[in-house]
């Protein structure tokens, strides 16, 4: 058995918390929080230790799962890799790249595994699109288009949390911004468009991001509230035999050959662990077998590079190159 420890209860803390007695091969053992009554609800809740500092959970396993706010994240996964622990990162996995950087470089130092929560690979029709792309359905990715999006709601006050000194795109988008480059291969360059309906100029309510990538492949990702009723987290990828429709709310996939008249509706496998049970199961499994994770910290970097640059292209009005 795998022993993990979750380090911060609230939030995907909590769910993490919930999630992990439903993974095989898996033993929860004990959670670390600051606040330590709010990790003593917890332990007491599952019969597990419970810890205001979270090097002494350290000790009692083979791996943990970070989630922290994200301003913490760097300390507490360098903290991790360097007591010989493997560690799961929620996303973003930082806030800026040179933190990313840190974290690979402890990661590699110790040996230990690396994984970042970008729980949209974990989807069953997210999983099967993967599948039909490889199997070569739709022949070569051309274009992938992702939404994030609801309907528009504002103005809106910007959050006075952390997640308010953060950005939406950052906090919220980075899933999808995952999930493109999951398709696309590696970014290069983005040009965006990032703007607010209510009036902060350092809170966005909206994102537009044109990205190309090393396969030639070129992705638009739209995320935030835009005018409208309409919404949508669907993600479209068009390739050179066919075309992919992967609808996240229905959880279906729609197939479209060249020459077809009609999308074929295919349902995905469901009978798997999936979503956060799915993501944690794999955390597991890589532990015990001393594989990578599908989306490490690398992957990790990525996705959060691809953020930042489409910041950094909307302030300076230019194409930003991603390195």
């Amino acid at each position: 058995m795998i022993r993990i420890g979750v380090i911060g209860v609230g939030g995907m803390g909590g769910s993490h918390c919930n999630s992990l007695p439903n993974v095989e091969n898996c033993e929860f053992v004990g959670v670390a929080d600051l606040r330590l009554d709010a990790a003593k609800a917890v332990a007491e809740k599952h019969g597990i230790l419970a810890f205001e500092d979270y090097n002494d959970l350290f000790p009692l396993v083979d791996g943990v799962v970070v989630a922290t706010p994200p301003i913490a994240h760097t300390k507490v996964m360098i903290d991790a890799a360097e007591a010989g622990i493997h560690a799961f990162c929620e996303k973003p996995l930082t806030l800026t790249l040179e933190e990313s950087d840190q974290i690979i470089a402890a990661a590699d130092k110790a040996g230990i595994h690396t994984m970042v929560g970008q729980v949209l690979r974990f989807y069953p029709v997210h999983e099967l699109g993967r599948q039909l792309v490889d199997d070569g359905e739709i022949g070569d990715i051309v274009y992938i288009e992702t939404d994030y999006t609801g309907p528009y709601n504002a103005p809106r006050n910007r959050p006075e949390s952390w997640y308010g000194t953060v950005g939406g795109l950052l906090e919220n988008g980075i899933h999808k911004s995952d999930l493109i480059n999951w398709y696309g291969g590696n970014p290069l360059t983005v040009a965006a468009e990032v703007g607010s309906f209510s009036g902060h100029d350092d809170w966005e309510d909206y994102t537009v991001s044109l990205i190309r990538y090393d396969t030639g492949t070129v992705g638009i990702l739209r995320w935030g509230g835009f005018l409208g009723a309409r919404g949508t987290n669907e993600t479209i990828i068009d390739g050179s035999e066919g075309s992919l429709r992967l609808d996240m709310g229905a959880d279906l996939a729609y197939l479209k050959k060249r020459g077809d008249s009609e999308w074929k509706e295919i349902v995905p496998d469901r009978s798997g662990p999936s979503h956060v049970v799915g993501e944690l199961t794999h955390f597991v499994n890589c532990i015990r077998d001393n594989e990578t994770p599908m989306i490490d910290a690398r992957g990790g970097k990525a996705a959060v590079a691809v953020v930042l640059a489409t910041y950094e292209s909307a302030r300076d009005k230019t194409k930003v190159s991603i390195e």
